[in-house]
């Protein structure tokens, strides 16, 4: 599967599990992010810096940003980085690519940590390149992605008219801002491995 089908598919997932989330329970996961993710997280939720601080509406607003910029993907992967740190270290030297018996194993405690809302999605950022989390989506009812939201998340993610020159160059600037944030969290991953001898 090409990079660009996996980025299709796995914004989908993002988007089809994002929208069995409360309101409630965004607010809490953004709430709960370490102070270095605050503000980067609001900025791709389309929000101020500093907004994580207001609990008022903070849900509602969170999810009306990103179905408006439609960065399901990097407030999933943002929400869920804890858990995935948490996961990456219980993993140990079978994080860089673990089976369903590891995952098994170590899911149990990343739920009772973070809560099934925040390793759903983390589950859903490996669902496409890792057999093991494959597997998981495919067996686990916890992880599956929703069925029932796919008219609903195709509406939302696709375009709904077509697109004139200026929404394609909207696109493009926005596609080359996307690759560079994924290249800071690869940068970011990889310093991450090597300071945990895992490189």
């Amino acid at each position: 599967m090409s990079t660009s089908k996996e980025q299709i598919l796995i914004d989908r997932r993002y988007a089809a599990v994002l929208a069995t989330i409360s309101d409630d329970s965004l607010a809490e996961l953004a709430g709960s992010l370490p102070e270095k993710l605050r503000d980067p997280f609001a900025k791709v939720a389309g929000l101020k810096a500093g907004a994580l601080s207001t609990k008022d509406g903070l849900g509602a607003k969170i999810r009306a940003g990103f179905i408006s910029r439609k960065s399901f993907i990097n407030v999933g992967v943002l929400l869920s980085e804890p858990c995935t740190e948490y996961c990456i270290e219980q993993l140990g030297t079978a994080a860089d690519d673990p089976n369903v018996e590891h995952l098994k194993t170590t899911l149990p405690g990343a739920i009772e940590k973070f809560g099934l809302d925040a390793t759903r999605l983390m589950v859903i950022q490996y669902s496409v390149s890792l057999n093991g989390f494959k597997q998981l989506v495919a067996q686990d009812k916890r992880f599956m992605v929703p069925k029932n939201e796919s008219a609903q998340v195709l509406a939302t993610v696709a375009p709904a008219k077509k697109a004139t020159s200026e929404d394609l160059e909207k696109r493009r600037l926005r596609r080359e801002r996307q690759e560079k944030e994924r290249e800071v969290k690869r940068q970011a991953d990889l310093q991450r491995r090597i300071a945990r001898n895992r490189v």
